[in-house]
């Protein structure tokens, strides 16, 4: 199976989890953190679910999984230690096209959920197709690394350069100008917070139209 990459947009949409244990906190975390709009069922949850419920961030419904459970959800999580319900939401997901991952069986998945680094806009993913999570945990461990906290700020910096470059030169003079400033030693300043280095260095290259007050 080869699954086709992409970066979905869920604020707002309605997503399904199953299950109440730290797996499923888990899934709910991840969801919440995406602005998603989450449901849970279980009988019973853990803490986290719990406190997050109480806080009502998610809808906990208190009971067994019921087919109807998927009426209007965008994506749906099974993440139970019910071999059955994993069965029987899988069929169901499949029956009325909702788009699933079954933490434990990725044959049944229609997505899987790769390991992630976030620094502020960037996101690094690492998925072996379910093949082998302990793996790309270990890629992401070493990946965490080498892609610090400067990353977050030197992609705010590059978004804002960007917008500013919009309608101004062409497609490939931009294009150059952004490897140019690529190639200036940003992340390193930015590490020793020598703001004012980086503003003569980008003083330099950039377009007297920008406003420097903006980018900084």
């Amino acid at each position: 199976m080869v699954y086709y990459p992409v970066n979905l947009d869920i604020t707002g949409r309605s997503c399904l989890v199953v299950g109440g244990g730290p797996v499923a906190a888990r899934k709910i975390l991840s969801l919440l953190e995406c602005g998603a709009s989450v449901k849970v069922v279980s009988p019973e949850v853990n803490r986290l679910i719990a406190d997050a419920a109480a806080e009502g961030r998610v809808e906990w419904l208190p009971r067994k999984y019921s087919g109807s459970d998927l009426d209007g959800m965008f994506l749906v999580f099974a993440a139970t230690s019910d071999r059955d319900i994993q069965d029987r939401i899988a069929a169901d997901s499949k029956r009325v096209g909702v788009l699933l991952n079954c933490v434990d069986d990725p044959e049944k998945c229609d997505f899987q959920v790769p390991a992630k680094i976030r620094r502020g806009k960037l996101l690094i993913a690492i998925s072996t197709g379910g093949g082998s999570p302990a793996l790309a945990a270990r890629i992401k461990g070493r990946l965490q690394q080498e892609f610090g906290p400067e990353y977050e700020l030197l992609v705010d910096l590059m978004a804002a350069v960007r917008e500013h470059l919009v309608g101004v030169g062409s497609p490939e003079q931009n294009r150059q100008l952004f490897h140019q400033i690529l190639s200036l030693p940003l992340l390193d300043l930015m590490e020793e917070n020598k703001w004012q280095d980086i503003r003569s260095q980008l003083l330099e290259i950039l377009p007297e139209s920008i406003d420097f007050q903006e980018l900084f």
